[in-house]
């Protein structure tokens, strides 16, 4: 976990062997508001990602496999 200075979560995941990201994160704005998240796979994106406005609204969403956008 990661925290802004005042105190805010910034971000949350899982790291596998301590190395790589691997499983879900999710990314906070200062305000405390959720920015984006999504799962990785050995250090790169995986599936669904949402990503949010700072007002809490769903700005897109994105498939990712591999570490690479699926269109």
């Amino acid at each position: 976990e990661y925290y802004y200075e005042n105190g805010q979560l910034g971000e949350r995941g899982n790291y596998k062997d301590g190395l790589v990201e691997d499983g879900l994160w999710e990314f906070y704005y200062e305000n405390g508001e959720l920015e984006s998240r999504g799962n990785y796979k050995d250090g790169k994106e995986d599936g669904l990602w949402e990503y949010y406005y700072e007002n809490g609204q769903l700005e897109d969403r994105e498939n990712w496999k591999d570490g690479v956008r699926q269109d």
